[in-house]
């Protein structure tokens, strides 16, 4: 493949990449007359990724699961489920991310000039992926306070999803330029995308906390010098520490009893017999449910006592989505005080195609990390085990894989953790 064509393939995944990582912010904040086509806009950058998988996803291995997957979510919605075949096409689309983020970033790191260019597109992006919060989330702080308006650039109700991404653009950008003969000189040096971590602190994600705590953590190069590297950064972290619970504190409201267990717990956590009724009355009263995370998970076996026969195959794809082209599934409309507000993706998985689902796109996650691609040389633990990390997590704590725009963040990340030779350290400019 000539190496016009690979670039008009890199220049097209930017594109979609950054129409769909800003659209939110524009849409709701600048030109609020763009909301009404927020759906066909996302429907075209799905029509634009999967042209792009189409022309760069060449993997053998790669193409067997992606056609294994496409099967069996065939098989559930239209053959088990007996739904039309335009709720599995709509609820496909979900998918896309997850599916075909890494083949194509194992396209783009596949070949040495490809990769050079890649890596040096990818970083550029990533730092002004931080600028461009930090702007963004300042902005939406000032004018709404903290809380899930403050997503940034993918616009509202992203908070979490945009905290994450900036851990990892930051972690990125630190950790592929740090000497470590050197350490802390170097992380002098290249300081930029560490103080670019300050919009996490303005949204009230408290997934920021763990985020930063595991930053820390895995910043350190994972050698015989770790423990006396640590000891040196205990101070660094507890002051970091120190310094975004004060000011969580004092930005958010009524944060007093955030970091209790008690707190933790409702949070995630409530009485499973309770939740139906619970939230059909605030629905009744007109407030808006969400029915806590872990509670969700939970739920799933009363779910299967109540509809009973969908344990392997689940309710078919779709299932979240609907209500404007295409009418929600009657499945979704019974239970909307269950698929509403924060979704763990387990659970996104495990309604839509059930417990074979789930095991399908564990496999596949379990593929990324454990087949080295043919170019690499080797792998970076930091990187993969800070990855892998924040892909669990997301598990339990929301559907942001439905997103090529997250999944583009991610796998990338995850692509360079395949290191062919080792890079030399360079300092950060902006």
């Amino acid at each position: 493949m000539s190496k016009k064509h690979s670039l008009i393939y890199q220049r097209l995944f930017f594109c979609i990449f950054w129409v769909g990582a800003c659209f939110g912010f524009v849409a709701d904040e600048m030109l609020t007359s763009l909301q009404g086509a927020r759906s066909m806009v996302f429907l075209g950058l799905d029509a634009l990724w999967l042209l792009l998988a189409v022309l760069t996803v060449r993997r053998r291995s790669h193409l067997i699961a992606i056609g294994v997957f496409i099967t069996v979510s065939f098989a559930a919605t239209c053959l088990v489920n007996g739904l039309a075949i335009v709720y599995w096409m709509n609820g496909l689309r979900d998918f896309f991310g997850i599916l075909c983020a890494y083949p194509i970033m194992c396209y783009f790191m596949g070949d040495d000039d490809r990769r050079a260019r890649f890596e040096s597109a990818l970083d550029r992006a990533l730092l002004c992926f931080l600028l461009v919060q930090a702007f963004c989330v300042t902005y939406q702080f000032m004018l709404y306070g903290a809380g899930d308006h403050c997503g940034g650039s993918f616009g509202n109700w992203y908070s979490g999803q945009v905290s994450t991404c900036i851990y990892i653009a930051s972690f990125h950008l630190v950790h592929r330029r740090l000497d470590t003969s050197r350490f802390f000189a170097s992380l002098r040096e290249n300081i930029v995308p560490v103080v670019l971590l300050f919009p996490t602190f303005l949204n009230e994600t408290k997934i920021s906390f763990v985020l930063l705590a595991l930053y820390i953590v895995l910043l350190l190069p994972l050698d015989r010098r770790y423990l006396v590297r640590a000891m040196w950064m205990l101070p660094v972290t507890l002051a970091m520490a120190w310094a975004a619970v004060m000011a969580y504190t004092s930005l958010v409201k009524d944060s007093d009893d955030v970091f209790s267990l008690d707190y933790v717990t409702e949070y995630m956590l409530t009485d499973v017999d309770e939740a139906e009724g619970g939230a059909l009355w605030d629905i009744d009263h007109g407030g808006v449910t969400d029915v806590p995370r872990l509670t969700k998970i939970a739920y799933l076996p009363l779910l299967h006592e109540q509809e009973p026969g969908h344990e392997l195959m689940g309710w078919g794809t779709g299932q979240f989505k609907g209500g404007k082209g295409i009418a929600v599934s009657e499945f979704a409309y019974e239970y909307d005080w269950l698929l509403m507000g924060s979704i763990p993706y387990v659970f996104h998985v495990h309604i839509q195609l059930g417990v074979i689902g789930v095991m399908l796109v564990a496999a596949w996650l379990v593929m990324m990390f454990v087949m080295k691609p043919s170019w690499s040389g080797g792998r970076d633990y930091n990187v993969q085990a800070y990855a892998l990390l924040i892909i669990l997590m997301i598990m339990c704590y929301n559907d942001s894989l439905r997103d090529l725009w997250m999944c583009s963040i991610l796998f990338a990340f995850l692509a360079t953790s395949f290191k062919p030779i080792k890079t030399t350290p360079k300092r950060l400019s902006v």
